[in-house]
């Protein structure tokens, strides 16, 4: 009986001093990025099979640009349950959202993109009265695209976006994604606060791979990969790299592009569908349609920046067919 008492006591004393050893050689965190990071939470894996899919948007104009394509893919490829919900206010950052949720002011538009079409709900609403309104299976976030390469500017708002969603939905289980928007122009005025546009786009990658690692959302829609995937196609051409003002992208072929990102990164993983499926025509007669000449080629470039998020494939523009 003393030997077994011994043994307990002996396994007892070396599981004690295994654990604050192991907790004593854990490194610290840098103070610069305690007074930053978000992760309070794990995110959920994005729904498989749900017999609903809402998708609340918090951003602006380039939430729009991302969405606006989605109701010609939902409808060709006959997906009825999806619902897109953008609350769009102009150039607001996430920053500004935050000041929002606490104001309570009505300041915000709210569109919605189903197979049926897209649909001004409202023309003034708040964000703490949408955040509640719907059980969203998913919320996604998005910088201001000036501050996008700026991860300084993310938080604290983030987190206390993340912090005010949950205290105010209705859902009971929420995927968190984050829109990662893309480069301007090379003949934008602002340009010149990164550099080159190459510079902008590294930029706002280094952005978005810190925000996932500090705050836990670990579902990218890479949008501005996607551009710049197009940006290196030869086999399309535009009249000023994919954008319609230096800055906004492309009515047409480049409004299609974000949507095929935002539907393989969130839509096609939670249905099991493919954005390969998808037969739109989308847009007017002229170079910047999309059919059957370019469809495939823009699409492959958000596959391709799903695929690997913050680099130029080198598979743009390959064709599997040539011998």
């Amino acid at each position: 009986m003393t030997r077994i008492l011994q043994t307990v006591v002996f396994i007892f004393t070396f599981a004690v001093a295994h654990t604050t050893s192991t907790f004593a050689q854990k490194p610290s965190q840098p103070a610069s990025v305690a007074t930053t990071e978000a992760g309070y939470f794990c995110n959920p894996p994005l729904p498989y099979l749900p017999y609903k899919l809402d998708i609340l948007f918090i951003g602006n104009s380039f939430s729009i640009d991302t969405s606006t394509a989605l109701p010609s893919i939902l409808r060709s490829l006959g997906l009825s349950t999806v619902s897109v919900y953008v609350l769009y206010k102009g150039g607001c950052s996430m920053r500004q959202h935050y000041e929002y949720f606490l104001s309570d002011e009505p300041v915000y538009e709210l569109w919605r993109y189903t197979q049926e079409g897209e649909k001004r709900l409202e023309s003034k609403t708040t964000i703490r009265d949408v955040m509640k309104r719907y059980s969203y299976e998913v919320v996604v976030f998005q910088q201001y695209s000036l501050e996008s390469g700026q991860y300084s500017t993310y938080e604290p708002y983030l987190a206390k976006l993340i912090q005010a969603y949950k205290i105010t939905t209705t859902s009971p289980r929420t995927t968190f994604a984050f829109n990662q928007t893309w480069a301007y122009s090379s003949r934008h005025k602002d340009l010149k606060n990164y550099g080159s546009q190459t510079d902008m786009w590294q930029q706002i990658c280094e952005a978005t791979r810190a925000m996932k690692s500090h705050s836990g959302i670990d579902v990218i829609i890479p949008c501005g990969t996607a551009v710049q995937n197009a940006r290196s196609l030869t086999t399309i051409a535009t009249s000023n790299e994919w954008t319609r003002d230096n800055q906004h992208i492309s009515l047409y072929q480049g409004r299609y592009l974000l949507a095929c990102t935002f539907f393989e990164a969130v839509i096609a993983p939670c249905l099991n569908v493919s954005i390969t499926d998808d037969r739109t025509v989308y847009g007017k007669s002229g170079s910047e349609v999309v059919d059957e000449s370019n469809r495939r080629a823009i699409q492959d470039c958000a596959r391709l920046a799903v695929a690997n998020n913050y680099n130029v494939s080198e598979f743009v523009g390959f064709d599997i067919n040539k011998k």
